[in-house]
């Protein structure tokens, strides 16, 4: 019996290892609040000034610069998973609704994509599909901020960047914000789009694939967030002050015998 107690004892001032992780989600603005969709938007008696519902469609893009959230806010800083995604989508009327589903000829859907990024030139603007979620789809969400639980947990590493990608159509941008904001997106050079013709259909979707993206938009905000549980990280407990003179001695070497063991339907593009 005596024995035993002073094992427990050892074990308890061994500097055991202890795993720790913590929930992260990604693109979190620092006052908790994505700003909101323009849509279902306003008509101002015809004038120029008329607010907009605006929507990203059929592209793969995220966040590069947002004023109240993180440097770079959908990069990896440590191997992980990404769990699950949250997007914010504006509240359409049903003639909105009839108006995009008839014009990219499919209802509303979303799925959160990994993309691994060129980090020298001439490669800086290319962008390699690393995993993707499924495609879930949003039409009896509009209003709502509705979070979609993966499957499958996509594995990420180290520089990753975790992307939105919209197949068809989704209202979950917000235009008219501060200038110094933007947007990367899957379109290439020369097919950004404007207010009077789409960009062509660019959803990066093909796990393994190369594509050098070339557009930028300022003045918007993606609405989306992503779940990301980094790996565990091992650390050390504080010694007691008794136990550490241990250590530092020696006398409580006997101890060392147990050991425990993540549309824009015409924002202003930038042409990189």
């Amino acid at each position: 019996m005596k024995r035993l107690l002073l094992i427990a004892v050892a074990l308890l001032a061994v500097a055991v290892p202890i795993a720790t992780a913590k929930v992260v989600s990604l693109g979190e603005p620092t006052d908790g609040s994505l700003p909101p969709s323009p849509c279902p938007g306003k008509d101002l008696a015809g004038t120029e000034n008329d607010i907009l519902c605006v929507s990203p469609y059929q592209m793969t893009g995220y966040q590069e610069v947002a004023i109240n959230a993180k440097k770079r806010p959908y990069v990896i800083r440590r191997d992980g998973r990404i769990i699950a995604f949250t997007v914010k989508l504006g509240k359409l009327t049903q003639g909105q609704i009839d108006f995009f589903d008839n014009r990219f000829n499919d209802p509303a859907s979303v799925r959160i994509s990994i993309m691994r990024k060129g980090k020298k030139k001439p490669r800086l603007h290319d962008h390699r599909m690393v995993a993707q979620s499924e495609v879930f789809s949003v039409e009896e969400h509009f209003g709502a901020s509705p979070t979609f639980v993966l499957k499958e947990p996509l594995d990420v590493e180290r520089g990753n960047i975790v992307a939105l990608t919209v197949p068809t159509w989704a209202p979950v941008l917000a235009s008219e914000q501060d200038r110094s904001e933007f947007w990367r997106s899957s379109r290439s050079r020369g097919n950004c789009g404007t207010a009077e013709e789409n960009a062509p259909p660019s959803a990066h979707m093909k796990v393994g694939s190369l594509r050098n993206w070339r557009c930028s938009y300022r003045g918007e905000r993606l609405l989306y967030t992503a779940t990301y549980v980094p790996d565990n990280r091992t650390t050390k407990p504080v010694l007691p002050d008794d136990a550490q003179a241990g250590a530092a001695t020696g006398r409580n070497r006997p101890q060392e015998l147990g050991s425990l063991g993540g549309g824009a339907a015409a924002p202003p593009p930038i042409t990189e």
